[in-house]
């Protein structure tokens, strides 16, 4: 270990607080200490550090001014120190200002001084056992003498007091009992004597019911909870309700459309003019004996984008252009065949796959991914509207750019399961990245799990120690230029420190310097 340990502190013997402490360091000032000055203290540098690496605040931790104020009786109030309670938890004394508080007993030390106690906004001051002018009259004995004794009730005369409120409340007592009278059924009868005094109170009922026939059935209506509804049938009578000043009217008719639950008979032609005949909603089929001719340039079926067309048997599309304007297409068929036609092993000049368009914010353009027949390899085109020489089926480069989890190439695997790893699809073997004669360039942190093998020392220019060996139990250190390591050696309890040039060395003494 280190022989001697010094903190920083004054060279002479005055009482100033020191001013280039570093964050964390310490320094003690040895003058003689009083309130007024900086003696007898120990400081320590905080917060940050200032361009000259000074602690932007010096602050006082201790020193035998702090300690000396302690030297007295515990429980003793002693002038010029500190407050220190006793062992049985108690101080002699407290002086607060004009106040005293010793033994049982708060007096005031100014010639003739008042003491007030005043609880701060609603606060109150409780008082227990009070006695006034000495110890024989007790409190409630002195407002007897002065202002007469209690007030009570007579018969049918109620006082209450109310020490929170500090009122006296005479009330006359009720005669009645409280309740109420009647419900929803029932009506009060209230009788009254010739002097106006209730007598008694009783009720009568009302009727409730209305009993309501039909050509068949018959059911009670409760005319405080229940409603009366008439209603017609769907598709075959509607009802409707309306109030205008007193009356009510209930019209009853046909609807709109209207449903004929059995076989409908129509002797002549059915004219249903120029609007459509449709037959909607039916739950069963609508069948049709002989053949179905439509003439017309376009035939719709279904009355909207939402309904289902249903082909029974294979369905053939004999023509140049089938368009499918849908925003979903479901085939159960899991390969799709392109250019299914072809016959002659003669290269056509035709790519196959997909081509698409898409807005790119300012215009709708042409994209492709597929086989392209001149290179013989999938690719991808995001936008062909620009090219010259490219046609609808045959599509030239500059490519696209396409992202993947991970692509399998040959025995390399790039990537796979969104992993930034180049690995060997075989699990063993050599990976091998070659320029061809040029430089293999890493632009950013390179890891390696493995054994890195160099056939020369790492310089220190590339983050290496330019050497093959170290000295044995020693610490490296770097030159002044920073270009070259060295060592330093030492023996039992000296550390490491930095000399007055700044260089490090190893030295059997920590000395905090002076200020």
């Amino acid at each position: 270990m280190a022989a001697k340990t010094r903190i920083k502190h004054l060279t002479s013997s005055t009482t100033n607080a020191p001013t280039i402490l570093k964050t964390g360091e310490i320094g003690y000032s040895y003058g003689t200490g009083s309130q007024t000055n900086g003696g007898d203290r120990l400081y320590i540098g905080i917060q940050g550090e200032d361009s000259n690496g000074i602690a932007t605040e010096i602050v006082q931790i201790g020193g035998q001014y702090y300690t000396d104020l302690l030297d007295h009786a515990h429980g003793t109030l002693t002038a010029s120190s500190a407050l220190i309670i006793g062992p049985d938890s108690k101080v002699d004394r407290f002086n607060v200002d004009n106040l005293r508080l010793d033994g049982n007993s708060i007096t005031s030390t100014n010639t003739n001084g008042d003491i007030t106690i005043d609880p701060n906004n609603t606060g109150k001051l409780i008082l227990h056992n009070v006695y006034i002018n000495g110890s024989d009259d007790t409190l409630a004995e002195f407002i007897y003498d002065t202002v007469g004794g209690a007030v009570t009730g007579g018969t049918g005369i109620t006082v209450t007091n109310s020490d929170v409120g500090n009122t006296s409340t005479i009330s006359i007592t009720d005669q009645i009992t409280a309740g109420s009278v009647g419900s929803a059924t029932q009506i009060p009868i209230i009788t009254f004597n010739a002097q106006g005094q209730l007598t008694a109170v009783t009720t009568a009922s009302v009727a409730t019911s209305l009993t309501v026939d039909g050509d068949t059935g018959s059911g009670d209506v409760d005319l405080l909870t229940d409603e009366l509804r008439i209603t017609g049938t769907t598709n075959e009578i509607v009802t409707a309700s309306s109030k205008s000043g007193t009356d009510v009217t209930v019209q009853v008719g046909l609807p709109d459309d209207v449903t004929i639950g059995n076989d409908l008979t129509v002797t002549t032609d059915l004219d249903v003019g120029s609007n459509n005949f449709t037959v909607a909603g039916a739950t069963g089929n609508t069948t049709i004996a002989g053949n179905l001719t439509v003439q017309g340039s376009t035939i719709n079926l279904g009355n909207d984008t939402g309904d289902t067309v249903t082909v029974a048997g294979n369905l053939v599309v004999q023509g140049t252009t089938t368009s499918v304007n849908s925003t979903e297409i479901t085939l159960d068929d899991p390969v799709i065949a392109l250019a299914d036609n072809t016959t002659d092993s003669a290269s056509d000049g035709v790519d196959r796959g997909v081509s698409f368009k898409w807005g790119n914010g300012s215009s709708v353009v042409d994209g492709f991914f597929g086989f392209d027949i001149q290179t013989e390899r999938f690719v991808f085109k995001s936008d062909d509207s620009g090219e010259t020489t490219s046609t609808d089926e045959n599509y030239v480069a500059p490519w696209g750019d396409a992202q993947f989890g991970g692509v399998y190439a040959g025995n390399v695997i790039v990537g796979g399961g969104n992993d930034n790893t180049i690995t060997t699809a075989t699990g063993s073997g050599n990976l091998t990245l070659d320029s061809d004669g040029g430089t293999v360039t890493v632009s950013d942190n390179l890891s390696v799990t493995g054994t890195v093998t160099l056939s020369n020392d790492l310089a220190v220019a590339h983050g290496g120690t330019g050497i093959s060996s170290f000295t044995g139990d020693a610490v490296f250190i770097s030159n002044a230029g920073g270009t070259a390591i060295s060592f330093i050696t030492g023996s039992e309890g000296e550390i490491i420190q930095f000399n007055s040039s700044g260089a490090p060395v190893a030295s059997d003494i920590i000395d905090g310097g002076t200020y």
